[in-house]
């Protein structure tokens, strides 16, 4: 079983590019990429459809990852032994309780031994060949019932989204998996690694109005009307040249190592500059400024990679962003 995986494997290796299946020749070594996704929605006001309406939901875009999980990511250029996870995290932690969060059901981990001690379950409970006590369909679809619940809570109490805190204490060891031990098939004469893809997918409106203002932990509405009246007041034309030498402005960077392993995604950036229509009051835009104040931050903070978008029009739209960032569309 082993040497006609390998040799499927091996032929795939060869076929492609870009592959998430990587064989070293020369170190013997096969490394197969795992997707560690993390769906973190800011639950702030945001949320309150009477106050900023927006085309899509936070739950219909879980449904558009937790939808796509199987064949899209699970099955790109793999075909066994998958470790993917996708968890529903939170960047205030205190909802849980005040919300009554069932936190299990909120996670699906292809990777637990407890509930794949082999191949065979994990292709039963993907495919509902034999159908175990739980199924991949059916968790996913208790995974939106739950998270349904939970933002009907938020609408109509909710706080401020603390996201600087979270990416500085909330990224831990389950957001951010390093390579698992290698492991030595003495049939094939070839090492095993597991690699892990860390993915934050972080919908938020772009304004980190947690309650700690002017202190550089922030970008409220206060703070993006200031930079903009003093970049209009300077006279310049050059909006990335007035924030470079500005640092007043930049929000503080996050010193936490894991950042330089996690690659997010923020969607759903809301600018509350334009009119119901979408023209603009005032240039520039609340997001042309968030855009600068969120990329400068990241950076300095050491995230690997990251996009930043705007609200999607529609669920093609938001789908496509997804698909692209996780890149399963190749």
């Amino acid at each position: 079983m082993y040497k006609l995986f390998i040799a499927i494997l091996l032929t795939l290796i060869g076929s492609t590019t870009g592959s998430p299946v990587r064989f070293s020749k020369a170190e013997g070594k096969l490394t197969i990429t795992h997707f560690n996704i993390t769906f973190a929605p800011d639950l702030s006001n945001r949320v309150n459809p009477k106050l900023y309406k927006r085309p899509l939901n936070d739950l219909e875009l879980l449904q558009i990852i937790s939808g796509k999980l199987h064949p899209d990511i699970l099955n790109y250029r793999r075909s066994q032994n998958q470790h993917d996870r996708l968890l529903v995290d939170f960047i205030n932690k205190g909802l849980i309780s005040q919300y009554g969060v069932h936190t299990d059901k909120l996670l699906i981990d292809l990777g637990d031994p407890g509930k794949f001690p082999n191949q065979l379950a994990r292709i039963n409970y993907i495919m509902m060949d034999k159908p175990p006590k739980r199924t991949l369909a059916q968790d996913i679809a208790g995974m939106n019932r739950e998270f349904d619940r939970v933002y009907n809570k938020a609408i109509k109490d909710n706080v401020g989204a603390d996201i600087w805190t979270y990416l500085d204490q909330g990224i831990d060891d389950k957001n951010v998996f390093a390579d698992e031990k290698p492991v030595q098939d003495a049939d094939n004469d070839i090492v095993y690694v597991n690699h892990f893809r860390n993915v934050l997918i972080l919908p938020t409106d772009g304004y980190i109005e947690a309650g700690i203002f002017g202190k550089g932990f922030d970008l409220g509405q206060q703070t993006i009307n200031r930079f903009r009246n003093a970049f209009l007041a300077s006279g310049g034309t050059d909006l990335q040249k007035f924030f470079r030498k500005n640092p007043s402005y930049h929000i503080k960077p996050v010193h936490n190592e894991r950042l330089k392993h996690l690659e997010i995604l923020i969607l759903e950036m809301y600018d509350r500059s334009l009119t119901a229509a979408g023209s603009a009051t005032v240039h520039p835009t609340d997001v042309e400024i968030m855009k600068l104040f969120w990329s400068d931050w990241l950076q300095q903070s050491g995230v690997k990679h990251f996009e930043l978008h705007p609200c999607a029009n529609s669920k093609d739209e938001a789908q496509k962003t997804v698909i692209n960032f996780l890149g399963v569309n190749k």
